[in-house]
Formats: C-alpha cells, sequence, structure tokens
C-alpha cells in the first residue's frame, strides 16, 4: 500500500472509531430507535435514485440491511442510550472478527490454524476481564446487547461473503433502504412492551441530534465504507483489513478525550488482551494470503 492509501485506511477507522462518540452526542437529544433510522433514510436517500440495483439477490440485500441497520447499530445505539461508554462499546463490537472465524469454520470449512485459535483464546480472555470489571459498573443489559450486536455482524459478514457483491457502494445504499421498516416495528414492541412515553420518539431531532445523524449518514457510512471499499478493491483484504484493528483503539481515544471516560487496569489489561488477539488473527491471515 502506498502511502496516501495507508493515511486513508487511517483516517477510515479513526472515523468509525469516533462515530461512537458521535452516537453518544446524538442520542442526548434523539431516541436511539428514531437516530438509527433517520441515518439509513439519509445513507439511502436521494443516492438510491442514483445507484444501479446490487448485483446480489434482493433478498440478501433486505436480509442485510435489517441485521445491519436494525439489529446491528439499533443495539449498539441502545446501548449507549442506557449508558455503555462509547469506547468500550466499539471495542466490544469488536468481538465480531472471532466470531466470524468461528461461523467461518462451521459454515464455510474454513481450517483454524493455531495461530487464530491463540488469537481467539486471548480474545475472549480480555473480554471475561472486560466484563468482570464492567459488572460492577455498568448495567449487564448493555454488555448483552454489544454481544449480540457482534453477533449479528457477524451473521452480515457471512452475508457479505456468501454474496460477494461486486459494488459495494450500492449495497450498502441500497440496504439502507430496508432499515425504516424493521425500525418502525421494533419501535412499536418497544413501547407496548415496556409501557414507554413515545413524546421523546416522535419529536424531532435537535440542530446536535441532525449533525449526529448527518455525520453518521454521510461520513461514517458513505463515505467510510465508500473508501474502505475502494481500498480493498485497489490494494486486497489482507493489506487493508488489518488498519480495522484501530477502531477500538480510537473509540477508548476519543471516550476519553470527549467525555473523560476512565479506564480501570482490568479494562486496560482486558482491552490490551483483545486487541492482540486481534493482532494474531491480522498476521495470520497477512501470512497465508502472502504464500497463497
Amino acid at each position: 500500500m502506498g502511502i496516501k492509501d495507508k493515511l486513508l485506511a487511517v483516517l477510515v477507522v479513526m472515523i468509525w472509531g469516533f462515530n461512537f462518540v458521535v452516537i453518544r452526542w446524538g442520542i442526548e437529544t434523539v431516541h436511539p430507535m428514531v437516530m438509527t433510522m433517520l441515518r439509513f433514510i439519509l445513507t439511502a436517500f436521494p443516492m438510491i435514485l442514483f445507484v444501479k440495483k446490487p448485483d446480489v439477490p434482493m433478498k440478501f440485500v433486505v436480509l442485510y440491511g435489517t441485521l445491519f441497520g436494525a439489529a446491528v447499530w439499533g443495539l449498539v445505539n441502545f446501548a449507549v442510550f442506557y449508558g455503555m461508554p462509547a469506547g468500550m462499546a466499539s471495542l466490544l463490537l469488536q468481538l465480531s472478527p472471532f466470531l466470524s472465524v468461528i461461523a467461518a469454520t462451521v459454515f464455510f470449512n474454513e481450517r483454524v490454524t493455531r495461530v487464530k485459535f491463540l488469537g481467539i483464546v486471548i480474545a475472549l480472555t480480555g473480554f471475561i476481564l472486560v466484563c468482570r470489571n464492567k459488572a460492577d459498573h455498568l448495567n449487564l443489559l448493555n454488555i448483552g446487547l454489544m454481544l449480540v450486536a457482534a453477533l449479528f455482524w457477524t451473521v452480515c459478514n457471512m452475508i457479505i461473503k456468501y454474496t460477494k457483491p461486486q459494488n459495494v457502494i450500492s449495497f450498502t445504499v441500497w440496504s439502507s433502504a430496508f432499515v425504516p421498516i424493521p425500525m418502525v416495528v421494533l419501535a412499536v414492541i418497544y413501547v407496548w412492551f415496556f409501557n414507554v412515553d413515545t413524546g421523546n420518539m416522535v419529536k424531532l431531532p435537535s440542530l446536535s441530534g441532525w449533525l449526529s445523524i448527518a455525520f453518521q449518514a454521510v461520513v461514517t457510512t458513505l463515505f467510510g465504507y465508500g473508501a474502505w471499499a475502494y481500498l480493498i478493491s485497489k490494494n486486497g483484504l489482507s493489506h487493508v483489513a488489518p488498519y480495522s484493528l484501530l477502531v477500538p483503539v480510537s473509540g477508548l481515544f476519543f471516550g476519553y478525550l470527549f467525555y473523560n471516560e476512565q479506564l480501570q487496569t482490568y479494562e486496560i489489561v482486558g482491552s490490551g488482551l483483545i486487541l492482540i488477539g486481534l493482532l494474531f488473527l491480522a498476521v495470520n491471515t497477512v501470512k497465508v494470503n502472502k504464500s497463497i
């Protein structure tokens, strides 16, 4: 990778890490369900009028949009809404690569090397340490929401692996158009089951809320995923993917910078182990791809 592409990759993952702070900023004035729905509406429209339909069966586009928008980011926004620090949210969501390794072994018959297995063990150890420390400071519901979000993100990755869309931007825009409907259904269930006051859900966002939504739609989703797709198509997945390891690092940094989210000893050690585990997987992936 050239120096410009490396800088672009770093910029993208820094944006993705900062996005968790933007989410926390937005939910101060916007209900998480409303924010998720508006984010993907702005991602899809008006772009959907100018891009072709994805080159994969529409049923997978709908399924991906429902899971990625409503299940993944809907749950992430709820976790932050209920007190999950932005930095820790970005870190715990990165459990998805490990779940993806397990899914690839079970469903795609990919072999788990000793290095990959060691990375999984190290990362899970770190996750246990983080949860052990967080149990006294956070509602366990938040950790559960992030774990389920990571699981659904794994399913989304499996959809991408199975369908192999050639135009990632088209796939992202069209799949985003199918997020609002399941979000409305979830909102109705949420209001009915928890007997929630709908006042905050129906009011329009404030200026800061709209800025947060616009950032998530345009900068994080369209620019971020568009640049990421460009880098992968030009340089190859094995050279670009390891940069995603910086997402939780930047998330923790921005969480500390903007919200003074302090990390305790167990959190620092656990976070370090998760990143080391991710590094084991990334290095192993690069070696395997270079040998092919």
